[in-house]
């Protein structure tokens, strides 16, 4: 996760852009942005206030990168003693536990080792030794991770949990419960590419929201119309490093211990919830092409496209969606 900005009086800025009143701000490493048709009679100052705040709150708490956030503690207890919990604590846990299993244990929230050796191999250049990646694989185990209502504990020292991957989904379907609660009823949530539609656009519009083409590139491959619903992408074309020669996915495979090979492929996932979405997605990423569009197919209000080289896969109401197409 990233941070947000210290400076509370730039913390978020507020603007006009067509007939669309945009909160805009910077959090979890990456350009946020809350989209509202305009005008309505909201005050949109102190919307963005309290979304701004939630995030801030939930950064301090949760990101790993800051020294006295709660899950630093967490971690800086493994294999001594465990650490208090609160309700809203109890609640994350629960849902870093149904990332784990949605994506078919794929996303361990437990994967902190693991992601520690490769950012230093990155920063050195230098591909970790077999005997580290096997140490630090055999840390990374959600299965092993103790909790009550009242307290968490780590039983291995250099055990460690980090929330980076479902934190910003889950942030974004959090925002659209706040704004749901303040009686929002159009609004787009964009967090870095997580988004979470509510209501139209326009009086008779939908949101409409563009699907990256493999490789980038300026036009997207589909654009798609969306309503009350979310949609997350993930892919390793873009983000991947290259170590003695070697390119790695930025997504780590925890099974075996390495990033997930660099492939030319891309997985986008329309469901209800920007988390659910945000996990089949990357699962995609660590399970390949066809395992990953088995698990789309098998999901409940799930629809998706995969994207490689070789072909596409689309699922059957993906099209129900798509407003546009780039077939060149």
């Amino acid at each position: 996760m990233g941070l947000l900005t210290e400076n509370t009086e730039k913390a978020f800025s507020l603007y006009r852009e067509r007939d669309m009143k945009v909160l805009s701000f910077y959090a979890f490493g990456t350009s946020c942005k809350v989209k509202f048709p305009y005008p309505e009679s909201f005050d949109y100052q102190l919307l963005s206030k309290e979304v701004v705040s939630w995030v801030s709150e939930f950064e301090a708490r949760y990101s790993r990168y800051l020294p006295n956030s709660w899950i630093s503690q967490v971690n800086q207890s493994a294999g001594k003693n465990s650490v208090k919990l609160s309700q809203k604590d109890i609640h994350l846990l629960r849902i870093a536990s149904f990332t784990f299993f949605q994506s078919k244990q794929t996303i361990d929230p437990s994967c902190l080792p693991l992601t520690k050796l490769w950012q230093q191999a990155k920063a050195t250049n230098q591909v970790p030794h077999e005997s580290q990646i096997r140490k630090a694989r055999d840390l990374v185990n959600w299965m092993e991770v103790k909790y009550t209502d009242d307290e968490i504990y780590l039983p291995i020292a250099e055990m460690g949990l980090d929330f980076g991957g479902f934190g910003k989904e889950f942030a974004v379907d959090q925002v659209a419960l706040i704004l749901k609660d303040q009686d929002c009823a159009n609004f787009l949530i964009d967090f870095g590419g997580d988004i979470y539609t509510a209501g139209k656009a326009g009086t008779d519009t939908l949101w409409n929201i563009g699907i990256e083409m493999l490789g980038g590139g300026e036009n997207p491959v589909h654009i798609i119309h969306l309503e009350n619903k979310a949609l997350a992408s993930s892919g390793n074309y873009r983000k991947f490093f290259k170590l003695n020669g070697n390119r790695y996915g930025h997504t780590i495979d925890h099974r075996t211990g390495y990033p997930t090979i660099y492939s030319e492929l891309s997985a986008s996932v329309i469901s209800s919830s920007c988390l659910k979405s945000g996990i089949i997605s990357t699962a995609c990423l660590v399970i390949g092409k066809e395992g990953g569009f088995r698990m789309i197919n098998s999901e409940w209000d799930t629809e998706g496209c995969i994207q490689s080289l070789e072909s596409s896969l689309v699922s059957n109401k993906f099209y129900k969606y798509l407003s546009y197409e780039n077939i060149n």
